[in-house]
């Protein structure tokens, strides 16, 4: 993000004395496509970060939606597991005592 901004900055810097120009702005064809050549970079890294970020919110969604899914699998199960409460278990492995 650090390379988008200051890219950015870098081409804003360059126009700063044509503000206040109330002759208009020529500029050499080779100045044009550096320029072209810089837009086309940053629009590039714009595009790589939005698809970053893109990602990232899917699989935070995806993390939230397995949560709900194993917290709802989980209370349906324990509600379909039959109650515990006062039952015993002895184990009867086929000896006489």
């Amino acid at each position: 993000m650090t390379e988008l901004s200051s890219g950015l900055q870098a081409v804003i810097s360059n126009f700063t004395g044509v503000e206040d120009s109330s002759e208009g702005v020529t500029i050499e064809q080779a100045e044009l496509l550096k320029l072209l050549e810089i837009m086309r970079t940053l629009h590039s890294l714009a595009t790589n970060l939005e698809i970053e970020v893109r990602c990232l919110r899917d699989m935070e969604a995806g993390r939230q939606a397995g949560s709900f899914v194993e917290d709802e699998a989980t209370e349906l199960l324990t509600d379909m597991l039959p109650a515990v409460d006062g039952n015993v278990v002895t184990p009867d492995f086929g000896r006489k005592s």
